[in-house]
């Protein structure tokens, strides 16, 4: 080919004669070939200068031209051809540019296709150079939306790669793979299907790794892994994608000229956020939502269309707090989330004349609402003809679109609640064929767990109300209800209350999944229980669930009972009652032989639990923890409460961590598992403990014993009614007519006779046989409403003579809240001595409104060991809290207080308006610790509307701070019995005429002194049944 001119006149000029020569010659000129090729190449040169579109348009045609000569012309020119074919998809593509059409793109796609495909490379041109043409070609494709983008995005990712480690100028390159990105960020949608989402995931992670400048392409990335969350719900995906836009975000500055492009990083990470709080229901992740969301409002531009969603989006995610842990942070309560709201979380709220796709689903969603609307408030004689406006509505909307499942899910809402109104199976039935339909969806994962609850119901439903399909309803809707539990998504709490749901229908069908449903739902309740992060939340947790979650162990331990595992029974009720108690002493579980055997260990697993300890007892939302401030720069906290939060999450993380690892050493494997019957019978070897399970399933009694099989006393069938009738008739008495009433006197008197005959006799004849003799000691672990019935005085019992007797006069009771606080009560101080007569510790208030306590201080200060007197002004909440430290013994003279549903505010007044709490009390650890004599109002009573099974009391509290024995009252006492029965109790605890009890520590002689003392409180003149019955020791 001869050498081409380079000026304008120069190309005019050979363009003419090019052409003369063409007008002369014939197709079949030897030269012709090369004459047009030059000629095309010219008009390309001067296009390049003159901008003229005529010139393109020409060269395009001589190019096609030369391609269509005949085929020998061809061989004396060789690879000429493939340089022409480079030319013309230069050519089109240019002009496609230019005319903003596709056509031509699509024709020089297939051109720069076929050349990638040829062995030799075209002359003068990389092959590397045709690819990044090829994929500005597809990228400018997409842009027009023409052909097939998705399989051109494809495409594109399977060339960029290449790429990355050519000899192509960096320009080029750069410039291709950035219109990749933006191909893949304009097109890329989530929810929609056959997306290429895993090989433009994949390309562009080569792209960040090769070329970590370009934003765009990470933006790409960070958007496709977004993308893929919203289909597959997997949370690395989530992360990676939230870590690359926070990147972004971080590099830009203020009155960055890409403030726009920043704004909708944020957008997007802000919206991503949100889903995965719907859908993976964690509170930390509602945390982070909060927290995006704020930042994005407070983020330039301050008016942004996007704003109103933002914050509808913030309302409900603040909703959604409120909804795990009550009032913080000022939240309100707010009307619960329909599925038309769901639509709005996702997309916004949208106005009559949106005629989008999503408008159009919203205003029939809106429709399909009032018609649910309609079904709840109106009668029913019109309700046929209003659900069929509602299958009309369903079956003039299009099935292919993305949004079907919300449409399909308010049509069964409403075909259900058609059921419900009219007991019409036919509209049960068909509820659950749309319900059914919306599982089919991957993308309605955030209202799956919703629809599964749905779906369950229907079909137990069905099954009880119309037998012919019975138990293949039950088989179906318990295989949805374990389909709910085992849902990663679905929030704790959520899953632990359906597990108890599938146990209960799985009993009454006698179904072969109750003993799985059962111990789903024990295993789910410690965590659920730690989904709160105080204390005082995780009890809130547990009081506002349903009752049958909060029986749901005694249900387990009965139905164990009722297959004669009696061992695995009292396993259960160990792992399901006083939850928090049990997980606060795990926290100062004991790790001398964890130190012995791996120090460094032993140490981080201390230093955590001292972290999670210190944050579980501190009072939200205001409390300051002590963390140092690497550690709370890595917390995104909108507040104080969402601090703790975050910490106890990232504590929990890391304790399970440390726990996994300790439980692969030598001897740890069992190390803080549920104890197993072997340990727990251990509590038996100083007297039997004596269970009373009260479960409506069926109630029993068992006796546990050291070096014998659980002895089992079955109770009849309507012991659990009995008992309960007994509690309430003690509560409403006391309640309406006062302790000291006589009402309230002979009430007890009946109650105490009717306890008799239910429980205290069953429980001596049963002793009798098994040869526990008279006057041994035995402890009460009772549940449900014996936890507020005083067994210890139960009777009177039939006798030959006048006299009355009680249980406690035949054996000396004590209680424990359950085993292992006790098995911990037996655990003797290091360096104790016996025969020593502790130091004790006087905490008294003198008042006009407790007249004889100052001749309780006299009784106690008289007595022959050290006392220190903390009394009146003296005793504040610390020096009571310091006294603890250096004191075996503590007795209390004092008001005690009770705050119905805040357990944690019971406490002891002491002078001025100052309190010591409970939760102040649980905070303290005391390990010389040994006995304390709460006399004071309350210390054994259970807070109204706290949960009975919790034993959260001040006696509790007290033992579980380290005193080993406790005297406590069950509910208000008498000023003047303090005094009364500290003279006689520290006058028996402290006597040395029995040898037996010569070497008991003095702690574990409390039992039996209180029974001395309570036994000549009941000899005083004009006594009254509830002064002394009021008075139960706890513990050793």
């Amino acid at each position: 080919m001869a050498d081409l001119p380079r000026s304008i006149d120069e190309i005019d000029s050979f363009v003419a004669r090019s052409q003369e020569f063409l007008l002369r010659s014939s197709r079949s000129h030897p030269i012709r070939l090369a004459c047009i090729h030059n000629l095309a190449t010219a008009l390309l040169d001067r296009y390049a200068l003159s901008d003229a579109a005529d010139d393109l348009d020409k060269s395009i045609v001589h190019l096609i031209e030369s391609i269509l000569l005949p085929p020998r012309l061809w061989l004396e020119h060789g690879p000429m051809i493939l340089h022409t074919l480079w030319l013309l998809a230069s050519a089109l593509f240019r002009r496609s540019k230019v005319s903003g059409q596709p056509e031509d793109a699509i024709f020089a796609a297939n051109y720069l296709r076929y050349l990638l495909d040829q062995p030799r490379d075209v002359s003068g041109v990389p092959r590397r150079l045709v690819t990044t043409m090829l994929v500005d070609a597809l990228a400018f494709q997409v842009s027009l939306k023409a052909g097939n983008p998705m399989q051109n995005i494809r495409e594109m990712a399977v060339l960029c790669p290449g790429l990355l480690t050519s000899d192509v100028s960096d320009g080029d390159t750069t410039r291709s793979i950035l219109q990749f990105s933006k191909a893949v960020s304009s097109a890329i949608r989530p929810w929609v299907p056959d997306q290429p989402l895993d090989q433009v995931i994949e390309c562009l992670r080569l792209v960040k790794m090769h070329k970590p400048e370009l934003r765009d392409a990470q933006f790409a990335l960070a958007f496709c892994l977004g993308t893929r969350y919203c289909m597959t719900f997997v949370n690395v995906d989530y992360e990676e994608a939230a870590s690359m836009m926070d990147e972004i975000i971080a590099s830009s500055s203020p009155g960055d000229s890409r403030d726009e492009y920043v704004a909708r990083v944020q957008r997007f990470v802000t919206g991503l956020a949100f889903i995965r709080s719907k859908t993976h229901r964690t509170p930390e992740y509602s945390e982070e939502t909060i927290y995006r969301a704020r930042a994005f409002l407070s983020s330039p531009p301050e008016e942004h269309s996007f704003n109103p969603l933002v914050n509808y989006s913030l309302e409900d995610t603040e909703k959604q707090r409120f909804h795990y842990f009550g009032s913080v942070e000022g939240l309100r309560a707010r009307s619960g989330d329909s599925l038309v709201s769901r639509l709005v979380d996702a997309f916004g709220r949208k106005d009559e004349d949106d005629d989008s796709e999503f408008g159009r689903v919203y205003k029939k969603a809106m429709h399909l609402e009032d018609i649910l609307s309609w079904i709840q408030n109106n009668d029913v004689m019109e309700i046929e003809e209003v659900i069929e406006d509602g299958r009309t509505t369903l079956a003039s909307f299009d099935r292919g679109s993305s949004f079907t499942f919300y449409i399909l899910g308010l049509f069964g809402l409403i075909l259900s609640e058609a059921f419900k109104r009219t007991n019409e199976i036919r509209y049960l039935d068909e509820s659950m064929s749309a319900l059914s339909q919306v599982l089919e969806y991957p993308f309605a994962r955030h209202i799956r767990l919703g629809i599964l609850r749905l779906l369950s119901w229907s079909l137990l439903t069905r099954s009880v109300r119309f037998r012919g399909r019975r138990m293949q309803d039950v088989d179906e809707g318990v295989k949805l209800l374990s389909q709910c539990v085992n849902d990663g998504h679905a929030s704790l709490p959520d899953r632990f209350q359906l597990a108890c749901v599938w146990a209960s229908f799985a009993r009454v069908f006698r179904h072969p999944s109750t003993l799985t449903a059962y111990e789903n739902a024990i295993s789910s309740m410690q965590k659920a229980l730690l989904f709160a992060p105080t204390l005082q939340q995780q009890h809130a947790t547990l009081a506002t669930m349903p009752d049958y979650s909060n029986r749901m162990p005694l249900d387990y331990a009965s139905y164990q009972v009722n297959q004669r595992q009696l061992e695995e029974a009292i396993e259960t009720l160990e792992r399901g009652r006083a939850l928090l108690w049990s997980e606060m002493r795990h926290l100062r579980t004991s790790i001398d032989q964890l130190l012995e055997a791996d120090p460094d260990l032993g140490h981080k697993f201390t230093a955590v639990n001292r972290d999670l300890e210190d944050l579980t007892t501190s009072i939200p939302p205001s409390h300051e923890l002590s963390m140092d401030d690497s550690a709370a720069d890595d917390l995104r906290a909108v507040d104080p409460f969402s601090r703790l939060l975050l910490k106890q999450r990232k504590l929990l993380e890391e304790r399970d961590k440390l726990i996994s690892q300790i439980q692969t050493l030598p001897g740890f494997d069992s190390f803080l598992t549920s104890p197993s019957f072997d340990q727990l019978r251990s509590v038996a070897s100083c007297g039997p403990v004596i269970i009373v399970n009260h479960s409506k399933w069926r109630s029993d009694i068992l006796i546990l014993l050291h070096h014998m099989p659980p002895s089992l006393i079955p109770t009849p069938a309507n012991f659990y009614r009995r008992a309960s009738a007994l509690k309430n008739k003690l509560f409403a008495s006391r309640s309406r007519y006062g302790l000291d009433s006589s009402h309230y006197d002979q009430t007890l008197a009946f109650v105490l006779a009717k306890l008799y005959k239910l429980v205290g006799k069953p429980v001596i004849d049963r002793l009798c046989q098994l040869k526990v003799p008279e006057q041994s000691r035995i402890w009460w672990c009772p549940t449900s409403v014996f936890c507020s019935l005083p067994l210890h005085a139960m009777g009177p019992i039939p006798s030959d003579d006048e006299e009355k007797r009680y249980f406690l006069d035949l054996y000396i009771c004590s209680y424990t809240p359950t085993l292992s606080a006790l098995i911990q009560s037996r655990n003797r101080n290091l360096g104790s001595r016996s025969s020593e007569r502790p130091s004790l510790l006087l905490v008294a208030q003198t008042n006009p409104s407790l007249p004889t306590v100052q001749g309780e201080i006299q009784v106690v200060q008289a007595l022959n060991t050290k006392v220190t007197s903390l009394i009146s002004d003296a005793a504040t909440p610390a020096a009571v809290i310091d006294g603890f430290r250096c004191h075996q013994f503590v007795h209390f003279a004092c008001h005690g207080t009770l705050a119905a549903g805040e357990p944690f505010e019971a406490g002891f007044e002491l002078y001025g308006d100052e309190r010591l709490t409970l939760l102040e009390i649980v905070r303290s650890h005391l390990p010389t610790a040994e006995f304390a004599f709460l006399s004071a109002c309350h210390t054994a009573e259970v807070t109204e509307g706290s949960i009975v099974d919790e034993v959260l009391h001040l006696a509790a509290a007290v033992q579980y701070c380290g005193f080993k024995s406790v005297v406590g009252t069950m509910w208000a006492m008498v000023d003047e019995d303090g005094r009364d029965l500290a003279e006689h109790f520290y006058k028996a605890l402290f006597s040395t005429t029995s040898r037996r009890d010569q070497g008991v520590p003095y702690h574990e002689r409390s039992a039996k002194s209180l029974r001395f003392a309570v036994k000549k409180l009941r000899k005083k003149k004009r006594i009254t049944l509830e002064r002394w019955v009021n008075f139960v020791h706890y513990g050793a």
